[in-house]
């Protein structure tokens, strides 16, 4: 959770969240509140993360929060993983989601989102990212469909993690994020 307040650029990565618990929100073991990027004008990278066994807002993002979520591994979510609030700048690629309820939440979708739906299409991410974006896999995840590319200039200049095909995201993220394991 990185706050209301500036955190200015982060980098959260090869995190094991694991969401069981007995306390949940939603009465099904899994975690609600999981990641909270609401910062002023944050720039966050998220990658290389396992991130499991969540109910919803994994992450949530607002607060004028530029994301780049990027190779990540969801598996097993009752709910939702991405919640896009107003000021969001969301770009997810490369990423795996298993067994993860919805993709995002469509009840609330108030900022920017692009998904890397597809090869023609991620080949805007060139100019601003210095590569093509990577697609995402789903396995039993409603996918969402996400092709705002207007706050693409907002990457410009900056050092960017660079990006693998999902399938690499698939078999490295769960072996090899957490504590020990790099």
């Amino acid at each position: 959770m990185l706050g209301n307040g500036p955190s200015n650029r982060v980098t959260i990565s090869n995190n094991y969240i694991d969401g069981r618990t007995s306390w949940s929100a939603t009465c099904d073991g899994y975690h609600y509140w999981n990641l909270y990027f609401t910062g002023s004008n944050d720039l966050v990278t998220l990658k290389g993360n396992y991130i499991h066994h969540t109910s919803g807002r994994a992450p949530k993002v607002g607060g004028n929060t530029l994301l780049h979520a990027v190779n990540n591994y969801w598996y097993q979510s009752s709910g939702h993983e991405f919640e896009i609030d107003s000021g969001a700048k969301v770009l997810i690629e490369g990423n795996v989601f298993q067994n993860a309820g919805q993709m995002v939440d469509t009840s609330s979708v108030a900022g920017q989102i692009f998904t890397s739906p597809d090869s023609n299409t991620n080949q805007a991410c060139s100019s601003y990212l210095g590569h093509a974006c990577q697609t995402n896999a789903f396995g039993s995840t409603t996918s969402y469909k996400g092709t705002d590319q207007g706050f693409f200039q907002y990457f410009g200049g900056k050092n960017i993690a660079s990006a693998a095909a999902a399938t690499s995201a698939q078999s490295s993220v769960p072996n090899n994020a957490g504590y020990g394991k790099i």
